[in-house]
């Protein structure tokens, strides 16, 4: 998700240089687009990509100084779908956020971690989401929901999913609520639930 073009074009550098200057709101050097690309690459083929990209009339050039700068040209027909493309992560949070206020059994927390949640995936990764129930929820049913959550995700991305699902007594002090607290995204629930139990727990 942390290039979401590739699902588009999986080959190249510039659905990454697309993904960056969609996301920016300044004009940008090569060196500046290199800096910030997702999945990584040459300056070398970030120069060639921005140029292929001008010549395509989707990204506009100038010269600033001695250097050129590059950004996404706003009034090209294709200039919202590309930022829509670009947003593609929060999409999927707002989506599923979306989807979880509907259950009836409402969820502690939600919160989507692991390498979807660090822009760190890859074609092979898996989606990693935990959610927590209350104690007096219906085992079957938040099951059940969990199951549907995952199958939601999976046809939204493409991606295997792995949800974790605990009740709220099942909660305590583990290696992977650490991970959790440190790079997770609140998707639903309360976004304070899971440290502040940790934190009477510990």
């Amino acid at each position: 998700m942390q290039n979401p073009f590739a699902a588009l074009s999986p080959t190249g550098l510039d659905s990454q240089v697309l993904t960056v200057l969609a996301r920016a709101d300044a004009e940008l050097t090569p060196g500046q687009i290199h800096a910030l690309l997702p999945e990584g690459g040459s300056l070398e083929g970030v120069r060639q990509s921005v140029r292929r990209l001008a010549s395509h009339g989707t990204v506009i050039e100038r010269r600033v100084g001695r250097s050129m700068a590059y950004e996404l040209n706003a009034r090209h027909l294709l200039a919202g779908p590309i930022r829509e493309i670009a947003r593609a992560k929060q999409h999927l949070i707002d989506l599923l956020s979306s989807h979880v206020r509907e259950w009836r059994l409402q969820p502690l927390t939600v919160k989507l971690f692991g390498s979807a949640a660090r822009s760190e995936m890859t074609d092979g990764s898996d989606i990693d989401v935990l959610v927590v129930m209350p104690d007096g929820a219906d085992r079957d049913e938040a099951e059940a929901r969990v199951g549907n959550l995952a199958s939601v995700t999976r046809d939204l991305t493409g991606n295997d999913v792995r949800p974790l699902l605990y009740f709220e007594s099942e909660v305590e002090q583990a290696g992977i609520f650490d991970s959790i607290l440190a790079d997770g995204i609140d998707i639903a629930g309360d976004p304070s639930w899971l440290r502040r139990n940790l934190r009477a727990r510990g």
